[in-house]
């Protein structure tokens, strides 16, 4: 073919014209993905990752909108989701520190210290400067118990950064783990010279100093520390305990009302302030402390017969009677909750029942004498252990079963999670896949989609997810096929694979998937 003048001019238009519209496709894209990184910046993930969904759908060969859908998937509690995108930005781009720091976020929210301190290791050669992630692979190694190791990447740290106490803090959680208390408080103590306001090595010297039984030293040491973070619920709770143990009763009760203003459901809070409560004779504020810990854990032996006691104190016999019924049929050898249930019980004229238990007491306390039964032991002071099921010591205070320091991870990444409430139900196609599909060949996704939502409303799980995996077998992009597909996973407790399927669907635009995947996902 021969080019005449008009053909080379035609020819030099197109490339113009092609290079014109690739600037501007460059240019759209990082539009998009600025649009997408302002909505990350004012916590509206879900718009977000429509952003990002435009500019992977457009150049699926970038890495940094997969790794910024990751982080909006992070933030929606979609560890599995984030895993996901954050591996596509390293196998597009492997030199990127950040995207192994929030793999690593999301494999430690989901309890993968292995696969997390890897992607630490990563981050470290990647971005040596950051603190944070060296930080952060310290504690995953503490987790794996690998206790040698831990202790010589903090070497690294404190030669790295001198004039930072993290690296005697994080020593100190080590000696701890392996329960060397006095090594713990020499690095403690390195610590607080390095940065007398410290709130961490403050924190953990007084914990080491309660337990010790120095209750005094160790208030003062939660006193600077408050001083330094006065909205702190833990240091508040165990101040609270040396307050307890030295006597302080209103001191300890002030520090468990702001502990439980900044907690509400502190287990150990509500615990305890109901025994001071009770201690002081505000009876019905107690019971309120004790209903609410029975509301998250009826299973609660020890808080229901603490209800007990009071509700008899306030004159209510029978509310009394139900508890301790309660509490008997759970525990038919603990003979106080006879005794106490039979003096209920003849307050409201069952002097048959009263007697009943009685006759139950008194042949226990022989059969005890004669050796053929345990005895019961009522202490009423001191603390006991959180972990300790003996129902002799309902009285008794909670603490943590060890003084341990949180492993508190660090990451520049913060943000609120969206929580749009959205009940889970199987959800039908929208107008448009509808009109996609309608010809309804035999073969058709929509066939197969309707057949697996029709089982579905027929209890027949296994066969939904069948036909569910037809569709998808189809076309790959039928949100609605992996929302109902992740819907009735969860039924049959394949949670991860429901999670993943859920994750895909929010990815496709069906937003309420996140909200069932923070709800199910096992955050740690």
């Amino acid at each position: 073919m021969k080019f005449t003048l008009r053909h080379i001019r035609h020819f030099v238009l197109f490339i113009c014209f092609v290079c014109c519209a690739s600037v501007q496709g460059q240019i759209n894209t990082d539009r998009m993905i600025n649009i997408g990184r302002n909505a990350l910046y004012y916590d509206d993930y879900v718009l977000s990752i429509q952003y990002f969904n435009m500019v992977i759908n457009a150049k699926p060969y970038l890495y940094e909108p997969y790794f910024y859908r990751g982080l909006a998937k992070f933030y929606l509690d979609d560890y599995s989701g984030a895993i996901l995108d954050c591996t596509e930005a390293i196998e597009r781009n492997p030199y990127f520190p950040n995207s192994y720091e929030v793999r690593g976020l999301s494999h430690i929210n989901m309890g993968d210290y292995e696969s997390a301190e890897k992607d630490y290791s990563e981050a470290t050669d990647k971005d040596p400067d950051n603190r944070s992630v060296w930080h952060n692979l310290v504690l995953c190694n503490i987790e794996l118990e690998n206790f040698e190791k831990a202790d010589s990447i903090v070497d690294i740290i404190i030669k790295k950064w001198k004039k930072h106490a993290d690296g005697y803090t994080m020593k100190a959680q080590i000696k701890l783990q392996q329960k060397d208390t006095i090594e713990a408080e020499k690095q403690i103590d390195k610590a607080i010279n390095v940065d007398k306001f410290n709130v961490q090595a403050l924190s953990t010297k007084a914990n080491l100093l309660m337990q010790r039984e120095e209750y005094k030293d160790a208030i003062n040491n939660f006193n600077e520390s408050l001083r330094i973070q006065p909205k702190h619920a833990g240091n508040l709770i165990n101040r609270a305990l040396c307050h307890y143990h030295l006597n302080h009763y209103r001191d300890a009760m002030k520090d468990y009302d702001l502990a439980l203003e900044l907690e509400p459901n502190n287990f150990v809070g509500h615990y305890n302030r109901g025994l001071l409560r009770a201690n002081v004779g505000e009876d019905n504020l107690a019971i309120e402390d004790f209903n609410f810990i029975i509301s998250k854990d009826p299973s609660d032996m020890m808080a229901t017969f603490n209800r007990a006691t009071l509700l008899e104190n306030i004159g209510d016999y029978r509310g009394a009677i139900r508890d301790y019924s309660t509490v008997i049929k759970e525990y038919p050898k603990f003979i106080h909750g006879y005794e106490r249930r039979a003096v209920a019980r003849r307050k409201i004229g069952d002097i048959a029942g009263a007697n009943k238990d009685e006759e139950h007491v008194l042949k226990e306390r022989i059969a005890h004498k004669y050796g053929y039964s345990t005895p019961t032991s009522r202490q009423k002071n001191k603390t006991r252990k959180k972990s300790e099921q003996n129902l002799d010591d309902y009285q008794k205070l909670v603490e943590e079963d060890e003084v341990k320091d949180d492993k508190v991870y660090e990451s520049e990444y913060r943000g609120k999670i969206q929580n749009r409430e959205q009940e889970a139900n199987l959800i039908l196609p929208n107008a448009r896949t509808y009109n996609i599909y309608k010809d309804h060949a035999p073969d058709n996704a929509l066939v197969y989609f309707e057949k697996g939502y029709q089982y579905a409303q027929e209890g027949k799980i296994n066969e939904a997810i069948e036909e569910f995996d037809k569709v998808l077998e189809l076309n790959d992009a039928f949100a609605e096929a992996y929302f109902d597909r992740g819907l009735l996973k969860l039924l049959i407790d394949d949670k991860f694979s429901a999670i993943r399927d859920l994750s895909k669907a929010g990815e496709l635009g069906i937003y309420s998937a996140y909200n069932i995947i923070k709800k199910n996902q096992s955050k740690k």
